[in-house]
Formats: structure tokens, sequence, C-alpha cells
């Protein structure tokens, strides 16, 4: 090639280059064209996956009890499915413990979201400035429920009356949900016993020390596929609308990344419709998280989706409900303005409702 190129002299014309070696500028073409064409492939592909994938917002989200809990499935559902990353977030879970202790993160920013008791929740928000309340979470009463030892040969509420029920703690959505379902179920001579958490009081009724324990998913499913447990109180039966858990947001990071928690919640909603058009797949899925079987599992979810519990659009009732609880129990002393307290401009507009 080199002796094919000549370097013109002082006067000399780049005509008289091409007359005297014409294959000279075609073959530098050739070259240069062929570089550009290698630059532009190695570039592309870098530039498209640049478009196509948005910049992340990363989420520090406590969920209280995330892997104990079948409610929070649609949170593992939308990671394992890459719906997180489609709308821009990038969300590090922690585990809380529940109540107060799971919402006071928020508020020293150790966290920029939480999801806890209704009740504690409101609290939060009702009491300091830093944390805002922005949605419900399992929307009905039937995510706690009351169960028995088959053996007792009891299968409703009335067969409950003169003996033990057990809760968790102090005013906890178990204490209240349990004595305000046997109240509107006209039940008497109940009693309520503290008991903790849902295996200490299986361990209870089965010592019978109490009648019945709560008990959600999928510990529930367990006890009645494997150790003949059965349900004797529902409080959805008599409380029509209520949340368990409210989720909450510190006020400085939710103003500041707004379109992140809106991409939180579509992500959230996206998994919840996956979960309703592929029950078996999310309970595969569900294998992964929790310490249960794929049956135990698909009995959980078909039983969350009968009653709506993933229904991500706001129940004004349902909120409501809850702090009217908190009246009755003693938590607040007066009632709040839930459509001032709960903040929707940090949801999709599809899962907004008035109040």
């Amino acid at each position: 090639m080199h002796d094919h190129i000549h370097i013109p002299l002082s006067g000399e014309k780049d005509m008289d280059k091409q007359t005297r070696d014409p294959l000279s500028v075609s073959a530098l073409a050739m070259v240069g064209s062929l570089m550009l064409g290698c630059l532009m492939m190695a570039i592309s592909p870098a530039a498209s996956a640049a478009q196509e994938t948005p910049a992340q917002t990363k989420i520090r989200f406590v969920v209280s009890h995330r892997s104990a809990l079948l409610s929070t499935l649609p949170t593992y559902i939308a990671e394992d499915n890459g719906l997180f990353k489609k709308h821009g977030v990038s969300v590090e879970y922690i585990s809380g413990s529940g109540g107060g202790s799971t919402l006071r993160l928020l508020s020293t920013g150790d966290v920029d979201m939480a999801e806890g008791g209704t009740p504690a929740a409101i609290l939060a928000a009702h009491t300091d400035p830093n944390i805002e309340l922005i949605e419900g979470w399992a929307r009905s009463a039937s995510v706690m429920v009351w169960i028995a030892d088959k053996a007792s040969g009891i299968t409703s509420p009335e067969g409950l009356s003169g003996k033990k029920l057990g809760y968790s703690k102090a005013g906890s959505a178990s204490q209240w949900l349990a004595e305000e379902s046997i109240k509107r179920a006209g039940v008497k001579n109940v009693s309520f016993v503290s008991v903790g958490g849902m295996g200490d009081n299986w361990t209870a009724v089965k010592g019978k020390i109490i009648t019945a324990g709560w008990a959600m998913e999928p510990f529930l499913s367990e006890k009645i596929h494997n150790d003949n447990a059965v349900v004797v109180l529902d409080p959805s039966h008599y409380i029509k609308n209520y949340y368990l858990e409210g989720i909450a947001v510190n006020k400085k990071f939710a103003q500041k990344n707004t379109a992140a928690i809106k991409g939180l919640f579509s992500a959230l909603d996206e998994a919840v419709q996956f979960i309703k058009a592929n029950p078996e797949k999310a309970a595969e899925i569900g294998t992964r998280h929790y310490k249960s079987s794929k049956a135990v599992l698909l009995a959980g979810i078909q039983g969350y989706l009968k009653n709506d519990v993933w229904d991500m659009k706001i129940d004004t009732a349902a909120f409501n409900t809850v702090m009217k609880g908190m009246v009755d129990s003693g938590l607040i002393d007066k009632p709040i303005d839930m459509g001032k307290l709960v903040n929707q401009n940090y949801l999709p507009e599809k899962l907004r409702t008035p109040f």
C-alpha cells in the first residue's frame, strides 16, 4: 500500500495524484468507512442501552415482617420480574419489627419509606411533621383471623362464648379486631389475652391456655393444611373496610423524588395484576422467599384474591375504620380528618380516591 501513496511536492495538484494512482483515494476511503462502521457498532449498544434504561432512584423501604407475611408478596414479584427497574427505582428492602419502631426510622431519615401497622402509621403522620401517610396495605379485615384446634369442636364465633381469645399486645390491630369482631358478632363472655406472635398463640391453643389465636398467611394455611387448625373468627364478616398496614414516607425525600415514589407504586400495582393473572406462577415465585410449599402459598393467594386484599386503590372507608378504632381504644382522644392526613399526591392517578 505504501508504494501507491504519492506525497505531493510543492506546486503539485491533488488532481495530479488522483490521475497517477486512482486506487489510493478509494482505498483510503474504504479503510475510513470500515473504521467508522466499527466505531458506530461499538458505540450504538451502549447508546441504546442508555436510552432503554432510565436512571434508577434508590428507595430504602422498611417493611414489617416482610419474609413472614404473604401480604408482602407483590414486593417480591415486582423485584423478581424487574418491575421496579422498569419504573426507574432501585428498592433496598429492610425488614422491620412492626409498630412504632418501624415508623421511627422514617423521621430520622434512616429510611425513605415504611410499611407498618396502620394505627402506628396514622399516629406517626399525625404527630411528626417529617412523616406523611400516603397509602394503605392489606385492604381487608380477612387478613387476620382466629384459629382453634379442630378437636375443640368450635367452628364459629358463637362457640367462643365463655372462652379466651389471644392477641399480640395492647393497642395492636389484633387486639382491636378481636374485641370489635366479637362485639359486632354479639357473642358474650369472651376474654382477651395478650399472648404475643402467631407461633406463641398457636402454642397456647395447643396447650389449652386459650381457645383461639390470631393467624395470618402463610402461617394460617400452613396450620390448616398440616396441624388441624380451623378458622373460628373472621373479622371481615363484621368489618367491611379495613387496612392492616399503612405506608408512609419521609416528607423531604418524597418531595424531592415524587416520580420515583409514583414509580414504586406503579410497579407494585403491576405486580398485583401479575398475581391476579398468574396465581400459580406467583406461588412458585413465593417459594423462593417464604418457608412454605407452593400448595400452602397458593391457598393463601387464592384467599387474598377472593377478598381483594391487594387492591391498591385508596379505600377511604378503610382508613376511617382504623382511625375510629384508635379512638375506641384510646390511642387518640378525638377523630382525625383522614382526608387531610393521607397525601395522595405521591400516588399514580389511578390509585387515588377522593375522601
